[in-house]
């Protein structure tokens, strides 16, 4: 993050008023440091201060240096506490010492300025603590927390309850966009985490936020895993029950995947179809599905995903996707479809047998 001399221009008032003193033995270093930070806050011209904020940015503060900006932060009424926080940002090595993040946490939870809350929340950028600001009253502080929050499993129970209530549009724009980089390894840890939450959880948002995930492991999870928790009769027609939300999720990640499936899904689940029959008998109709929005684009990767399928394949296996490929070779045009007619007359040619069920199928004969 750059440093920010925007809000750092010349104020009259401040001339008859001259900071508070911080107690800390005066050296040429530090009396350097303050220097610069008078001169960032109040230079003559725009170009001083930017020459300030540039060696600011290129200084290592000592241990004393960083102690003076600590305890001009701390000073309510100096008015140099931005600049400080700025400084305290761009230097990282205090973030390893317990005490001092904890001591940042302190001032951040009393902090009232919204600019010296929005720099302290940019200090904690990248560190799990940033979530807990994801829902400050000050929003320039929360987006920032929202641009600086670590996705891992830690992190994805305090982005999730920013999601579920609201707020913000920007904060959930960024928010959901984390989510585009998320491991397929948390996907199912994050629908475990959806499945615990209180209350329904409306499903717009739900669709949202399915949009973003990876699909191979959003399919993994909701329409092919079997430990989604099972109907309790008991229980009713609860929406909030686990069992109902787990229903709920299925049917919303269906209708992601089948209204805009990606290359990675198709590929997935036509390579597992012709792998795994009972695979492929649960899943036909979804395959339809998501096969009925195959255009020119995908429909020339997957007729190339299919050729490498067949290399060396049993009959049995080339039959499937024989099969597969009539089904969605029919709304290929172009290139695309010449390409499909090509591969199933190569596969023709590979036995009297197949030459025969391949043309049964594409007459509709079986």
């Amino acid at each position: 993050m750059v440093l920010d001399i925007r809000q750092l221009g010349p104020q009259p008032e401040r001339k008859t008023k001259a900071p508070q003193a911080v107690s800390a033995t005066p050296t040429k270093a530090q009396d350097n440091l303050e220097n610069l930070l008078g001169q960032a806050l109040g230079g003559v011209s725009l170009a001083e201060q930017a020459r300030a904020v540039e060696q600011l940015r290129q200084i290592v503060p000592s241990a004393e240096g960083l102690e003076i900006l600590w305890n001009i932060i701390e000073t309510e009424n100096d008015p140099r506490r931005l600049v400080a926080a700025q400084v305290l940002g761009y230097h990282r090595s205090w973030r390893s010492s317990r005490s001092k993040l904890k001591r940042l946490l302190d001032r951040l939870r009393q902090e009232r300025d919204p600019g010296v809350v929005t720099m302290l929340v940019w200090c904690l950028r990248q560190r799990d603590e940033i979530q807990e600001f994801l829902q400050h009253n000050h929003v320039r502080a929360a987006r920032e927390a929202a641009v600086g929050l670590p996705l891992n499993s830690s992190t994805l129970p305090g982005l999730l309850q920013a999601l579920s209530l609201g707020g913000d549009a920007e904060i959930e724009r960024i928010l959901l966009r984390k989510l585009r980089h998320i491991h397929s390894s948390q996907v199912g840890e994050l629908v475990d985490h959806l499945l615990g939450q209180e209350g329904k959880i409306a499903a717009e948002r739900l669709f949202e936020l399915f949009a973003c995930l990876p699909q191979v492991p959003l399919f993994n999870v909701l329409l092919e895993s079997r430990n989604l928790p099972a109907w309790d009769p008991q229980q009713g027609f609860d929406p909030s029950t686990t069992s109902a939300k787990g229903r709920q999720f299925a049917a919303i990640a269906r209708r992601v995947l089948r209204q805009s499936p990606d290359i990675e899904i198709l590929r997935y689940i036509l390579g597992r179809s012709s792998e795994d029959e009972s695979f492929a008998r649960r899943h036909a109709a979804f395959l339809r599905e998501v096969l009925h929005r195959v255009d020119g684009g995908l429909g020339s990767d997957l007729v190339k995903h299919l050729e490498r399928l067949t290399s060396g394949a049993s009959e049995e296996k080339v039959v499937r996707l024989a099969q597969l490929l009539v089904q969605f070779s029919s709304q290929l045009e172009g290139p695309a479809g010449s390409q499909a007619l090509a591969l199933l007359e190569e596969w023709k040619g590979r036995s009297a047998s197949l030459k025969l069920k391949i043309y049964h199928l594409q007459q509709g004969l079986s």
